[in-house]
């Protein structure tokens, strides 16, 4: 994992001297979030789950995130008690901390970091944890501390259905019937254009995460952006390995689970804490820091636990 986590850096760094030099420019990001959700990331995912080989335990996974993004929930708390935050800082904290960018940075990261994980249980946790999560708790986070007003309070359903029915979800539920009905991997023919097309998926995700980048934000909101990153990159790794330990998840599965659990803050995290009115710089900064310190931090994990 230390090379592709330097790798990764590496295009986080090409990425933000794009948008400096003029190539890139900040609105051209949803392109490639479009690429990646349309078609990189529904490739990588049906090719992991066609070639796995699909435990039982699987099922404990999802388990453990949702333990996982309490406990954090927790400290996000905590973090923002000791800030004496007012509430906007408060839901900036709490969504910042509570989900990882398991999606984006996780599952790419993952599939190209080696032996010793399970690609299965980083798909799990992603798709039926953090995307769930991602509509439901930081949506009535976000609405409970956010100074927009005129938004309804609670789960936005529609968003919830429309985020469990995108590419990637369906991609999942295709090659879960592919393997259990025994049709296996497809032919080359078919496998080859979908590696290829999966395999792009970190680099573009890199380059968009460098292209997005606020060093501004830093200045801005130092002490809570620090304690955000502490919790995610350094705790989450611990929540995930005793939460993983008290469940009994085979070897692979626990290893996955503690590196999702200390994923960089996710990015739509961001997203919707701007939206519903959360402290836009303490999120830009998280996002920020967390993704770029993660490249360093991620190999350091997976060297205690492997």
């Amino acid at each position: 994992m230390l090379s592709t986590s330097f790798a990764a850096l590496v295009m986080i760094i090409v990425g933000l001297v794009l948008r400096h030099a003029g190539v890139l420019r900040e609105e051209q990001g949803p392109v490639l979030v479009n690429v990646v959700i349309f078609a990189t990331m529904p490739a990588l995912v049906f090719m992991i789950i066609t070639r796995e080989h699909l435990a039982v335990g699987l099922l404990l996974v999802p388990v453990a995130g949702y333990l996982i993004h309490v406990v954090m929930l927790g400290i996000g708390w905590v973090l923002a008690r000791v800030r004496r935050a007012d509430r906007p800082t408060t839901g900036a904290i709490l969504v910042a901390t509570g989900v990882g960018n398991t999606g984006f940075f996780g599952v790419p990261l993952i599939a190209a970091s080696g032996l010793g994980v399970s690609l299965a249980a980083a798909v799990f946790y992603d798709s039926f944890t953090t995307s769930v999560l991602t509509w439901t708790s930081t949506v009535v986070i976000a609405n409970s501390y956010g100074t927009v007003e005129g938004r309804p309070r609670g789960i936005d359903w529609s968003a919830l259905r429309r985020g469990l029915m995108m590419p990637p979800m369906i991609a999942l539920l295709a090659g879960l019937v592919c393997n259990l009905a025994g049709i296996g991997v497809p032919s080359t023919w078919i496998a080859r254009p979908l590696d290829l097309l999966g395999a792009a998926t970190l680099p573009l995700v890199m380059l968009y995460a460098g292209l997005m980048l606020d060093v501004g934000a830093l200045r801005r909101a130092w002490p809570e952006i620090s304690m955000i990153t502490v919790a995610r990159l350094g705790l989450g790794a611990l929540v995930g390995l005793a939460i993983g330990t008290l469940l009994g998840l085979a070897p692979a599965q626990l290893n996955t689970v503690v590196l999702m659990a200390a994923m960089p803050t996710a990015t739509m995290s961001l997203v919707l804490g701007v939206r519903y009115g959360l402290r836009r710089d303490v999120l830009v900064g998280a996002v920020f820091v967390t993704t770029v310190l993660c490249t360093l931090t991620l190999p350091i994990v997976r060297g205690l636990v492997l």
